[in-house]
């Protein structure tokens, strides 16, 4: 039973990550699964898109969080800006006022803004990686979430036979 419960568990997060790999194509971006998802789900498929929607902000927030940890010039600023503050007892406020800006403003503008765009016309010899290394400088949170996510490679294979080397060893010839 426990191997049932952790390959469903496995199933649910290939799943939503290839979701938020659709999102991450500029040719369907959230329309591909809109299309898709009343197909499949009928009058249940507007909560569908919400939910991949909400997955997709969750995300963006944890690697803008992430992002903002690390150095930016833009957190620096502020620390200066609130620094020069004298001890008042509102670190704590400056902190939250720092995260909220960042995530309400940035959000909107990049996130928003990738997916209000038209989406791309589909064409065979596309490449989404050159895409994304090109706009990279417009939308440079999604950037790094599409190179995490579209490096996952995709295999039918099943893991133990991949590993499996039973009739696979070359012989010396």
């Amino acid at each position: 039973m426990a191997e049932n419960m952790l390959g469903n568990l496995k199933n649910n997060v290939v799943h939503e990550i290839m979701r938020v790999a659709a999102v991450l194509d500029p040719r369907y971006k959230i329309k591909l699964l809109e299309y898709y998802y009343v197909k499949l789900y009928g009058n249940d498929a507007n909560d569908q898109v919400k939910s991949i929607r909400q997955l997709c902000y969750d995300l963006f927030y944890e690697y803008q969080l992430k992002m903002n940890n690390g150095s930016s010039s833009d957190s620096q600023m502020l620390d200066v800006h609130f620094s020069n503050v004298e001890d008042d007892g509102l670190e704590d406020y400056d902190l939250y006022v720092r995260k909220k800006r960042a995530r309400t403003s940035f959000v909107k503008i990049e996130l928003d803004v990738y997916l209000e765009e038209e989406v791309l016309p589909r064409s065979p010899d596309f490449d989404i990686l050159l895409w994304w290394k090109l706009n990279g400088v417009k939308y440079l949170t999604l950037q790094t979430i599409a190179n995490d996510v579209l490096a996952i490679s995709v295999s039918t294979v099943a893991s133990e036979s991949a590993f499996d080397t039973d009739g696979h060893i070359l012989s010396p010839h």
